[in-house]
C-alpha cells in the first residue's frame, strides 16, 4: 500500500492555528484570574454575598452563611427564603422585584430566623446576573442587628427622656450656644404663655429676661462654656411672660454632657416671693405691736407694783392705828368697873375690830403657820415696837409669860443662838 502523506497546510494557516491556541490559552488564563478574583472578593468581603437561581442558593460565601448560624455548604440548594421571618417574606419579595426592575435603588431591611432560633436583621441589595447562560440573582447583605438594637435603645432613650422632659413639673428649655431656644416643654407653654411655634428655633432666651438681669445671665451663659463648674447652676431672675408680667423665677441650668447646649428648668416662685414680702411686713408689724405691748406691760407692772405698795401701806397703817390708837383703850376699859351691858359691848367692839384687822395680819400668819394665835399676837406687838412690859399689860399676862412666848417665837423662826434683833427681823417681813 502506498504511504499516505500528511496533509500539507500553508504557513498562513499554521500561523492562524497557533494564534488561536494562544488566544484560547489567554481566555483560559483570564477565566482563572476572574474566578480567583471572584473567590477573593466573596471570601474576603465584609458583606454577605450569594447567588440565587430558580429560587435556591447556588453560591453562598462564609459571611452570609454566618449571619444565620449555618455553614455555606448547608445552604447550597436550599430555598432562598426558608430563613426569612414569616412576617417579612411578602415584603422581601416585593422589594427584591422592585430592585431587579430598577424601581428601587435603596437597600431594604428584613428579619431572618437563625439556625439557633434567634431573630437577626439583614440589609440587602440584589441585582440580575447570568449564571451558566441562565438568569440568576446576585445578593449583597449585611448583618445590621447590632445597629437595630442600638437604634432601638436610642429610640427608647429618646422616648424616655422626651417623656421626662414633657412631664416634669418645671418649665424646661434646651438652649443652644448662640442663646437660641431649640426646645421647650408644655409646662413652659402653660406657665409663660409662649407657644412652641413662636419659640422653638425662633427666639433667644434673652428676649424673655428682664433687662435688669440680662447682662448677668449672658455672662453666666458665656462662662459656662469655658468652665461648666464656674458660674452658678441655681439662681433667681425675673422672667417676662407673654402677658407682660414680670415673674420671679428660680433657675436650674447646666450643660448637656458632650454638647455645647444647656438644659434649663424654671420654677415660678412669684407667689412665694409675694408671700415672703407679706410675711416680712407682718413680721415688722408684729415686732412693733410686741414692742408696744412690752412697753404697756412694763407700765402696767409699775402700776401694779405701786398699787400693791399702796395697798400694803394702807393695810399697815390701818393695822398699826387700830392696834396703837384703839385696842389699848379697849383694854383699859375692860380693866375698869363696867356694868354687864357695857362689858359686853366692849367685848363685841374688840371682837369686831380684830375681825376687821385679821386679813391685814394674814401675811404674817400665812408665812408662819406654825406659830400659835398667842405667839402671832405677841409677834405682831413686838413688830410694832412694844416692850415686854407693854405687851404684858396689853395682853393682861405677866412679863415672864411674854418672855417665854418671845423665846418660842425665836426658836420657831430659827433665830436661836443668832444675834438678830427680833423686832428688826419681824419688821422686815411683809
Amino acid at each position: 500500500m502506498p504511504r499516505l502523506k500528511p496533509p500539507q497546510i500553508s504557513f498562513r494557516a499554521a500561523a492562524m492555528i497557533a494564534e488561536g491556541k494562544r488566544g484560547q490559552s489567554r481566555v483560559v488564563d483570564s477565566l482563572k484570574e476572574s474566578e480567583h478574583l471572584f473567590r477573593t472578593l466573596t471570601e474576603k468581603s465584609v458583606a454577605g454575598i450569594y447567588v440565587v437561581q430558580d429560587g435556591r442558593f447556588r453560591f453562598v460565601n462564609a459571611n452570609a452563611a454566618s449571619y444565620a448560624g449555618y455553614s455555606a455548604g448547608e445552604l447550597i440548594g436550599k430555598k432562598s427564603d426558608f430563613m426569612v421571618h414569616p412576617e417579612d417574606r411578602e415584603a422581601v419579595k416585593l422589594n427584591a422585584r422592585a430592585m431587579l426592575r430598577g424601581e428601587r435603588a435603596s437597600p431594604h431591611e428584613f428579619r431572618i430566623v437563625t439556625k439557633q432560633g434567634n431573630t437577626c436583621w439583614i440589609l440587602e441589595t440584589v441585582a440580575s446576573i447570568a449564571l451558566d447562560g441562565r438568569p440568576a440573582i446576585l445578593g449583597n447583605s449585611m448583618d445590621i442587628s447590632e445597629e437595630k438594637r442600638t437604634q432601638e435603645q436610642l429610640r427608647e432613650s429618646e422616648t424616655w427622656y422626651r417623656t421626662l422632659f414633657e412631664t416634669t413639673g418645671a418649665a424646661t428649655m434646651i438652649l443652644e450656644e448662640d442663646t437660641t431656644i431649640s426646645l421647650v416643654n408644655r409646662e413652659f407653654v402653660k406657665r409663660f404663655g409662649y407657644t412652641r411655634e413662636e419659640t422653638e428655633n425662633r427666639k433667644s432666651w434673652t428676649e424673655f429676661i428682664d433687662p435688669r438681669d440680662v447682662d448677668r445671665m449672658r455672662e453666666y451663659h458665656r462662662l459656662r462654656r469655658i468652665d461648666p463648674e464656674g458660674p452658678p447652676k441655681n439662681y433667681e431672675f425675673r422672667f417676662i411672660s407673654k402677658a407682660g408680667e414680670v415673674r420671679n423665677v428660680f433657675l436650674t441650668v447646666d450643660l448637656i454632657p458632650g454638647t455645647r447646649k444647656s438644659i434649663a428648668s424654671l420654677v415660678d416662685i412669684t407667689e412665694l416671693r409675694r408671700a415672703d414680702e407679706t410675711l416680712k411686713i407682718r413680721g415688722v408689724e408684729l415686732e412693733n405691736k410686741t414692742r408696744e405691748l412690752e412697753e404697756l406691760n412694763a407700765a402696767l407692772r409699775v402700776l401694779l407694783k405701786r398699787r400693791e405698795e399702796d395697798r400694803n401701806e394702807l393695810e399697815e397703817k390701818v393695822l398699826t392705828n387700830v392696834k396703837k390708837l384703839v385696842l389699848p383703850y379697849i383694854e383699859k376699859l375692860k380693866k375698869g368697873r363696867l356694868d354687864p351691858v357695857a362689858r359686853t359691848s366692849i367685848l363685841i367692839l374688840e371682837s369686831n375690830l380684830r375681825d376687821i384687822i385679821a386679813p391685814f395680819s394674814s401675811k404674817l400668819s400665812s408665812l408662819h403657820m406654825n406659830l400659835t394665835p398667842r405667839e402671832l399676837q405677841v409677834a405682831s406687838l413686838i413688830k410694832e415696837g412694844r416692850t415686854t412690859k407693854e405687851i404684858a399689860e396689853f395682853l393682861n399676862v405677866t412679863p415672864s409669860a411674854v418672855n417665854i412666848c418671845r423665846h418660842r417665837i425665836r426658836h420657831k423662826l430659827g433665830l436661836n443662838n443668832r444675834k438678830i434683833n427680833l423686832q428688826t427681823y419681824l419688821s422686815q417681813l411683809p
